[in-house]
């Protein structure tokens, strides 16, 4: 067998694999993990030299933070949109060898030269599940946003698992976050939604069940990897609403309350982006020390649906919304907002079967929706309080009837 060389350093190697050890090495000073290789050759050691003088004289010159080298230095916003997230993975595709294979195979033959294999970073093989059938995916960095938009060509490549016969398609779209090992790189800040935006297409997709998905699909007629593909590339409007004014003097009672609030030293849900996030049950307790928070929570609601059987509240001062499901809800909620807050902070749903949105305001003005449908805040600047009255009792278990209860909306 042929040898292969280290076209950075000129070091032979007995197989590919002896290669990336070589250029993953903590030591490692010859730039991209993914330089092609090439076979052993005087123009090799030549081209080795060369690369390593260039690298030399970008260290030394003003052009440093331009390397593609391992060791570049990059923003963290350029670091996310370089950075590829590719699933579907099965078989024996299933490992972290598994999945540089796959990347190796799924590879642009034309249309894409001069673009390396992109850097497997982080794999988790009991990813998420498809017909109860655990599927692998990762995180495979590349040189910059530009060769990572280029390889999105990969979406949809088939790749026949040798062993079993199987035939695996890859799924390959925009990373939107990193993975657990680099929150603390990652400032809370440059994951914030800006005043107007919506998350990106991706999380909010995402955010669903993969039951709720496989419906979809069936019933729209398309295979997964369609309904994939429209959910990125559809353009959402968004159906503009606004909350029911309710009680004006239990409205104002609740906001005073809401903004003298003592807040708890520490967020009780720290994995929620919000300078305060409080979970409080209905009932007091001898000496609550949010009675009369609660009771004002009570005494609106009370002026609105005295039936209703919530039994848990969330008080938010500040919400950073990513798109997600209330999954342990057994019931509709309703759901409140104050603050001087402008430019967004309206509360948007997804429909279940993913064709509507809608985008309620709920400035001091309540909505009634189900919060098993994926929801979150559209970006916004300053202060923005939430109240949301939930039902978590299995006993109060009422199916879902609507998204959004358009019963229950301003007249215009």
């Amino acid at each position: 067998m042929s040898e292969i060389s280290c076209s950075a350093c000129g070091a032979t190697f007995a197989s590919r694999n002896a290669l990336f050890r070589h250029l993953r090495a903590d030591d490692a000073s010859c730039g991209d993990v993914n330089d092609v290789a090439s076979t052993s050759s005087a123009s090799t050691q030549v081209e080795g030299a060369s690369r390593r003088a260039s690298k030399r004289t970008t260290k030394e010159g003003k052009g440093h933070d331009e390397r593609r080298g391992p060791r570049a230095q990059r923003t963290d916003e350029d670091a996310l949109e370089r950075e590829l997230w590719i699933g579907g993975l099965r078989g024996k595709f299933r490992s972290f060898k598994g999945f540089r294979d796959a990347i190796w195979r799924a590879m642009p033959r034309e249309g894409c030269e001069g673009i390396p294999v992109p850097q497997a970073r982080v794999f988790k093989a009991r990813g998420y599940k498809e017909k109860g059938e655990w599927v692998g995916y990762g995180f495979a960095a590349c040189r910059d946003p530009g060769e990572a938009k280029a390889l999105l060509v990969m979406h949809g490549t088939e790749i026949v698992d040798e062993d079993s016969g199987a035939i695996m398609v890859l799924k390959v779209l925009p990373a939107t976050r990193r993975h657990a090992g680099d929150k603390a790189k990652t400032p809370t800040k440059s994951r914030e939604l800006k005043a107007g935006e919506h998350p990106n297409e991706r999380d909010i997709f995402m955010a669903w069940t993969s039951k709720t998905l496989e419906r979809r699909a069936l019933d729209r007629g398309i295979t997964s990897e369609e309904l994939v593909t429209d959910a990125l590339e559809r353009e959402h409007a968004y159906v503009a609403l606004r909350g029911v004014e309710v009680d004006r003097t239990a409205t104002e009672r609740l906001r005073d309350e809401l903004f003298d609030t003592k807040w708890p030293a520490q967020s009780q849900r720290r994995s929620v982006k919000s300078d305060n996030y409080i979970v409080l049950k209905r009932e007091c307790s001898p000496s609550d020390p949010y009675e009369s928070l609660k009771l004002a929570c009570e005494d609106l609601m009370r002026a609105v649906d005295p039936s209703f059987p919530y039994d848990s509240l969330a008080i938010t001062k500040n919400f950073i919304s990513s798109a997600h499901l209330d999954k342990e809800d057994q019931s509709f909620q309703y759901a409140m907002a104050f603050g001087d807050f402008t430019g967004g902070g309206e509360l948007c749903v997804e429909s279940s079967d993913g064709l509507t949105r809608y985008a309620i305001d709920t400035r001091e003005r309540l909505a009634r929706f189900d919060g098993r449908c994926v929801h979150w805040v559209r970006g916004y600047e300053g202060e923005r309080f939430s109240v949301v009255w939930y039902v978590n009792r299995r006993t109060n278990f009422t199916e879902p009837r609507f998204d959004v209860d358009l019963s229950f909306v301003a007249q215009d």
